[in-house]
């Protein structure tokens, strides 16, 4: 093993958290009981999270860590962290180039925020009784000790292939907690993967001479108490030569109690949300053509009788089971976006009243059309 240097900067000690004498004394006699004894296990990796919390380090770093292994050599570039009263502002790995398996795996970065490693501690002890599995409350509970992670410039092997997954960005964030459920989260994704030919679902994708496949994802989603509303925004996802879809939706009168791992609790709250409005945008890279060719490929007919077909049923099936003049208008555009490849679909759909969520969802397995009617759609479709 060979580094190239150390950094540690802004080095500090609370003496009152470095329970030192009291841990080492306990690890080296124990009190009678039986092995391995919960308790005493409980009390040692308490006094062992209070020595996280009692030193301060404002910045330590590691570079140039080169490892020879029976696999091969694992490099990396910069290991750099710092601590206070027992949480990791930033833990990040920069460089990383190592052997696996499969193949080489390069990496630029990953990050993960605001780590609290002292109270993982304190929670996990919990989880050492023999018989008594963690309760939820516990498990959500993990989502208080950190607040996000990032990965930056991955490629790795893509299963027994030659090929590689790329990914430019994954980062993963949340935050404003009620009890221990966030209310807030963002997820950035942005990765390159081949198409998987042994998966039944993508060989579509792959009769259509796609290799792999380009992947965007931008989800937000936050909760304001003051006005009770949930709102996912944005909502982007680009699928590189098929589809590209942005969207808002919202729900209102979202209770507090939603946030509960308590599930009998979040059910009773669930029962006072209301659908808000919906706006969703398609936009055609691709798909449409893929899907008229499956449909074509299925009937065993030619692609422009399959995309009529197609369209007739969108416009036959809409006439026969609805007279609303705002489905049939939906229907139309929708139609006429299977029509002209390579087009944009627009829809909003806006609540005529109340609309409880749960009896929505309950509508929509039972009779969409009579779901739909309890909005106000505007429906358009163009180049």
């Amino acid at each position: 093993m060979r580094v190239d240097g150390h950094t540690i900067d802004d080095v500090g000690l609370r003496p009152s958290r470095l329970q030192l004498r009291e841990l080492m004394a306990m690890i080296a006699a124990p009190p009678p009981g039986p092995t391995p004894n919960p308790t005493l296990a409980r009390e040692m990796i308490g006094k062992a999270a209070s020595i996280y919390e009692g030193v301060h380090v404002g910045n330590a770093e590691m570079r140039g860590l080169a490892i020879e292994t029976p696999a091969g050599p694992l490099k990396l570039g910069t290991i750099r962290f710092n601590l206070d009263n027992g949480k990791f502002g930033e833990f990040t790995l920069e460089g990383l180039d190592v052997n696996s398996p499969l193949g080489p795996v390069k990496l630029d970065r990953f990050a993960i925020k605001a780590f609290d490693i002292a109270n993982l501690m304190r929670l996990t002890s919990q989880f050492l009784t023999p018989g008594q599995p963690p309760q939820s409350d516990q498990l959500f509970g993990l989502f208080r000790l950190l607040e996000g992670a990032e990965i930056k410039g991955l490629a790795a092997p893509f299963k027994t292939t030659n090929k590689q997954i790329k990914v430019d960005t994954f980062s993963l964030d949340w935050g404003e907690f009620v009890g221990p459920i966030p209310t807030r989260a963002h997820l950035i994704a942005k990765l390159t993967t081949p198409i998987d030919a042994t998966d039944p679902a993508q060989k579509p994708l792959i009769a259509a001479g796609l290799t792999t496949a380009a992947i965007d994802v931008d989800l937000g989603a936050a909760w304001t108490e003051a006005s009770g509303a949930f709102v996912l925004d944005p909502v982007k996802f680009d699928f590189g030569d098929v589809l590209s879809a942005s969207a808002r939706v919202s729900l209102a009168r979202v209770p507090r109690g939603t946030f509960s791992p308590d599930l009998p609790q979040v059910m009773a709250a669930a029962a006072q949300i209301e659908a808000g409005p919906l706006e969703l945008t398609l936009r055609d890279t691709g798909g449409v053509d893929l899907a008229v060719a499956q449909y074509a490929l299925a009937q065993a007919v030619s692609r422009e009788a399959a995309r009529g077909a197609l369209v007739d049923s969108i416009r036959t099936s809409a006439r026969a089971n609805t007279d609303n003049a705002d489905v049939l208008a939906a229907a139309e555009a929708i139609a006429r976006f299977i029509e002209t490849p390579r087009g944009t679909l627009t829809l909003k759909l806006t609540p005529l009243a109340k609309v409880p969520a749960l009896q929505l969802v309950e509508l929509i397995k039972t009779d969409p059309m009579v779901a739909l009617a309890q909005f106000r759609i505007e429906a358009s479709s163009g180049l």
